[in-house]
């Protein structure tokens, strides 16, 4: 062969080359040369070491990077999944023929990053991933004489949380529940149930699950006061029972579940009432068009939640109930339906029991049966005022007792 190339690059070394290359022309050795090559040791292929949790329903990826200086395009990628007794075809993609090809049951849910792939980012995307999609994958690469390989594991756990609850209210002597459930109604494997002040961070109730064992750890504080149930755990129904609630359990709650591979939380306030009973009322009510009027609703507690819910509502003959509910403020609409006048309930006098509604000047369209309700968790009571207005009278001084005994404030 001609070796004018090496002759004058390399003296002395034309003989070493005819003996290496005795049929290969000089210009199919240059083109050779130009040619870049990839030797074994330029490729690490790399996973994650931790197992990657997935949530049935949703995507997954699983990562797989190539660390080299350059990641020829014509890389080959196949991914696979260990079973047992086989090996299952789940994609591949042929960047020399930018081709994919999808296993039996992947259809439609493989995904290549192949923008990514000259940056050595081989990672898969699983769309839709079940329970069967569980297990450890094999991720196969092939550059030119090349090959490596490298796994990563797969679990895939059902979806679910604890769904967010709003406040309970509890009465002292009584049993309450404290509700806590899952978005599912199955609960497997093993987990543990834990029940706990929020502030303090005292330890209430705990239940850790494993197959057919269990271990139930109570609160000092609440010893022999609180239960909760495997049976109910199982089927997504995390509540926690208090028994005699008393005054001193008033406070934020957490309840919190934890599975290993998954965690979720959430905060539940209890409020707690004493027993109580709207006192009797003087019926009916009489007032002038024009004036002013309290219609009375006194509790007989000594303990009242913020909390409470106080309702009264319109009765008239032909006419569907009007509500007059409170919630900070009376809304647009209450407004406009006694457009005449305004209203007035006292909530600074609530934790004294007085929940009494002031009607300002009375017409006529005000007349009828006003009922009072209120509630506290579990605990309801009502009571009827009959309010008469009339088209002629003074009752200015009756009506300034009135409000005086209901306020406390004397009327000038």
């Amino acid at each position: 062969m001609s070796c004018w190339y090496f002759e004058s690059h390399f003296p002395s070394s034309c003989s070493v080359m005819d003996s290496l290359f005795p049929s290969v022309t000089s210009i199919q050795l240059l083109i050779f040369l130009q040619i870049p090559h990839l030797a074994t040791g330029q490729f690490t292929i790399h996973t994650p070491d931790n197992i990657v949790i997935g949530v049935t329903g949703e995507d997954a990826i699983l990562p797989c990077y190539l660390s080299s200086p350059r990641v020829p395009l014509s890389t080959a990628v196949h991914w696979t999944l260990a079973r047992p007794l086989e090996s299952i075809e789940v994609t591949s993609y042929n960047g020399g023929t930018q081709t994919e090809r999808q296993g039996e049951g992947y259809q439609g849910r493989t995904e290549f990053f192949t923008s990514q792939l000259s940056k050595g980012n081989l990672a898969l995307k699983l769309r839709n991933i079940q329970v069967t999609d569980k297990g450890k994958y094999a991720c196969q690469v092939d550059v030119s004489d090349w090959h490596g390989e490298a796994y990563i594991e797969l679990d895939v756990t059902a979806p679910y949380r604890i769904l967010p609850s709003n406040p309970v209210i509890g009465v002292i002597g009584a049993d309450i529940i404290l509700p806590c459930q899952l978005s599912v109604t199955k609960l497997t494997g093993s987990f543990k149930v834990q029940w706990q002040l929020f502030r303090p961070s005292v330890l209430i109730h705990e239940v850790s699950y494993n197959g057919g064992n269990q271990t139930e750890t109570q609160g000092e504080r609440h010893q022999g006061r609180t239960e909760l149930s495997i049976t109910e755990m199982t089927q997504g129904n995390l509540s926690l029972k208090l028994k005699h609630v008393q005054i001193s359990d008033k406070a934020e709650y957490v309840c919190s579940l934890d599975s290993g591979s998954w965690y979720d939380e959430t905060v539940i306030e209890l409020d707690v009432t004493g027993r109580f009973k709207i006192l009797p009322l003087s019926n009916p009510v009489i007032r002038a068009i024009g004036e002013d009027v309290i219609l009375p609703c006194q509790l007989s507690a000594t303990i009242i939640p913020a909390s409470i819910t106080v309702q009264w509502i319109l009765i008239q003959p032909s006419r569907k109930p009007v509500k007059i509910v409170y919630k900070g403020r009376f809304s647009k609409d209450q407004q406009d339906e006694r457009s005449w006048g305004g209203m007035e309930l006292f909530s600074t006098e609530w934790t004294k029991g007085n929940m009494s509604l002031k009607l300002n000047n009375v017409q006529l369209p005000d007349r009828g049966k006003y009922v009072c309700s209120v509630a506290a968790g579990d605990w309801y009571d009502k009571a009827a005022i009959e309010l008469e207005v009339t088209a002629t009278g003074n009752r200015d001084m009756e009506n300034s007792e009135e409000v005086a005994k209901v306020t406390g404030k004397p009327q000038l």
